[in-house]
């Protein structure tokens, strides 16, 4: 208890008084003399190596305004007869409901005990204490503020475990849906990502009047790689090719890993030559790619088929079924070529 609670020297270096921050107590009351009872009881104690500092309002009002601008007050000690006879008592409710204010502990002092009966108060409304100022000596009053910084002290350490465990929930919600959306083995988009996103884009580009393109591509005779060289090196190549595509496309663009070994592309306000030229550069570029894997160094080519939202696409179904069908006609041609 001793390193808790102790009383300040007086000559004690204002500098050592003035750290740790003080605990921050609100006096409520429209005599002026309590305020300065109450300063002169409490201007040399110490909880916690922290000292007391007292503002002050001279009535519901007041305090109302007051509690809106300043932060960190862990005691309010409140007169009940102020501007009318259940000012104090109105002012509790809107610290607790209008203000929101759950950690801020209250002790309300009335000078008329008879105003408001004890057990009534205690009950209807949530406060730390009901006293009679006439029975408020000062070894009660620093009990009575002890205890209350120290609940103040216990709710605050609890409501910010609470709301770091709130946004580590709320971190790891938005890390699983984003994991949710990613293709493991690549790292690009997965079929849901690819659907939700053009969901957004045909929306964009009935509202603006833009293009909007796709382009289906696949993987030439990837399932030879896995019979031959085993699904460890086929792994491989599909992350080698998700990243050669990614290097080719724009930030604005989606690569999305919609099948085994078939990537979708889709490209906002591209137009067929945009589409076509987008797609013969990613095909370039896959064809002079070495993908070298552990078994051995191996050519990769690729087949694109090109598409375009067409005025009555309702969503992006018909042109990626266009694109498909582009596509099976680029492996039919030979395979390693665009069609749209």
């Amino acid at each position: 208890m001793d390193d808790e609670l102790n009383f300040a020297d007086e000559t004690m270096d204002a500098e050592a008084l003035a750290s740790p921050s003080p605990w921050r107590v609100l006096v409520v009351d429209d005599d002026p003399d309590v305020f300065r009872v109450t300063q002169l009881n409490l201007k040399r104690l110490r909880f916690r190596g922290r000292t007391v500092e007292l503002l002050v309002a001279s009535s519901g009002k007041d305090a109302r305004e007051l509690l809106r601008n300043e932060h960190d007050i862990a005691l309010a000690l409140i007169d009940v007869v102020m501007e009318n006879e259940v000012a104090g008592l109105d002012l509790v409710r809107s610290v607790r409901t209008d203000l929101g204010l759950r950690e801020t502990r209250i002790i309300l002092r009335t000078g008329q005990p008879g105003q408001a009966p004890e057990q009534d108060v205690i009950f209807d409304y949530e406060v730390d204490g009901y006293v009679a100022k006439a029975e408020m000596t000062a070894a009660k009053l620093t009990t009575a503020v002890v205890a209350a910084l120290r609940a103040y002290e216990t709710l605050c350490e609890f409501a910010n475990l609470s709301r770091e465990l709130e946004m580590r929930v709320a971190a790891r919600t938005c890390e699983l849906e984003k994991l949710s959306m990613i293709d493991p083995l690549t790292g690009v988009a997965n079929r849901r990502h690819f659907e939700a996103r053009a969901d957004i884009e045909v929306a964009a580009a009935r509202r603006d009047g833009l293009p909007l393109a796709i382009v289906v591509m696949d993987i030439d005779h990837f399932k030879r790689v896995n019979d031959d060289y085993g699904h460890a090196v086929g792994d491989a190549v599909l992350q080698r090719f998700a990243r050669v595509v990614e290097c080719h496309v724009r930030p604005s663009d989606l690569i999305a890993r919609i099948g085994g070994e078939e990537f979708a592309l889709l490209l906002p306000r591209s137009d067929h030559e945009a589409s076509v030229a987008v797609a013969e550069r990613v095909r370039t570029a896959v064809e002079q790619e070495p993908f070298d894997t552990v078994a051995a160094s191996l050519r990769v080519t690729a087949s694109f088929g090109a598409a375009l939202l067409a005025p009555g696409d309702e969503n992006i179904t018909a042109p990626l079924a266009r694109a498909d069908a582009a596509l099976y006609r680029a492996k039919a041609a030979g395979r390693n070529v665009v069609l749209s």
